[in-house]
């Protein structure tokens, strides 16, 4: 019953994501007129919006929730704790230092991309120095790289209110949109960062096995001979790479990693084989969504695919936390 309740959820995703792409590619501000599609006579202007903003801002946001939502689902494994995230090790704020670095050196105007990858530069030596203090036992490294994760995003957000205080009002309103989240600044010239993504989920999809026996506890996963060091390091490792190629593209958007995951429990069961790539699906599927509605809810304007996100996530995630009180 499992299997087939599991395929009708995969297909009314697909359609459901089929639907947000048709909308996505003939919604905004500049219209483009279907039957010209279809004809093979699109105008020039049409196929500009098509081509370079509308479908790399369609596969970004569905490479960026995929990323986001796997990541999620792994490191509520690793955790063991439901309520983890992508950003509980540190690394949007260590993305958020980054890119307030390449704004405040001037940077920017180098390239588009320089603002991503500051922001990915970030994130990856925050991942890679939060892991550095969880090297301990296996015991001791899940508390000691939550509190270093804690630890370090305070530090990086007091860096980054200080650097703000000395900057521009330009720098800091740039700085302010970027932390709203967004797929809006998507362009072709990202399309390495989408592909990385694609690159790296498969290997978070074949973990099923060590993430099933490291969610019912590390003693208990080392009693069945799993090497519980090196498989906590190794998806620590790459959910972080994966949610810095996330933080580049949409910049920092939140709940993604924390609410699809629970979501997708409900159907799939917490069998991480199914839960993973459920997961990922669930979370290209929710990511665009939002990113549609930022754009029809005020017509002539746009909100911020990061508002979206936590006006739905938010609700969710307190009642998560009132039924984890109940129980």
């Amino acid at each position: 019953m499992r299997e087939k309740g599991l395929g009708r959820a995969y297909a009314v995703l697909f359609i459901l994501l089929l639907l947000i792409f048709g909308g996505s590619l003939f919604t905004g501000l500049i219209p483009v007129n279907v039957q010209h599609l279809f004809m093979g006579t699109l105008t020039d202007e049409e196929k500009t919006v098509l081509i370079v903003i509308r479908l790399p801002r369609f596969c970004y946001g569905a490479a960026v929730g995929a990323a986001l939502a796997a990541s999620g689902a792994a490191l509520q494994g690793v955790f063991g704790n439901p309520l983890a995230d992508p950003g509980l090790l540190g690394i949007s704020s260590g993305a958020s230092l980054g890119a307030v670095l390449i704004l405040i050196l001037n940077l920017a105007v180098l390239s588009p991309l320089m603002v991503p990858l500051g922001a990915f530069t970030g994130a990856a030596l925050i991942s890679f120095f939060v892991a550095l203090l969880g090297r301990r036992s296996f015991k001791a490294s899940v508390t000691h790289l939550l509190l270093g994760g804690v630890a370090v995003s305070f530090f990086c957000a007091a860096l980054v209110s200080g650097l703000l205080s000395f900057a521009p009002a330009t720098i800091m309103q740039q700085y302010f949109f970027w932390t709203l989240g967004s797929l809006g600044t998507a362009s072709l010239k990202a399309w390495p960062l989408a592909g990385l993504i694609l690159v790296l989920l498969p290997g978070v999809f074949i973990w099923g096995r060590p993430l099933n026996l490291l969610s019912i506890g590390g003693e208990q996963a080392a009693a069945l001979g799993l090497d519980v060091a090196f498989w906590r390091k190794l998806i620590l490792f790459w959910t972080a790479l994966l949610t810095s190629l996330a933080v580049c593209l949409g910049g920092n958007i939140g709940f993604v990693g924390l609410i699809v995951p629970h979501m997708g429990r409900f159907l799939s069961g917490a069998d991480h084989h199914r839960l993973l790539p459920f997961a990922a699906l669930s979370g290209s599927v929710f990511l665009t969504f939002c990113d549609l509605m930022g754009r029809l809810v005020l017509p002539g304007s746009e909100i911020r695919t990061g508002i979206i996100t936590a006006l739905l996530g938010s609700p969710y995630f307190l009642y998560l936390l009132y039924r984890r009180k109940g129980g």
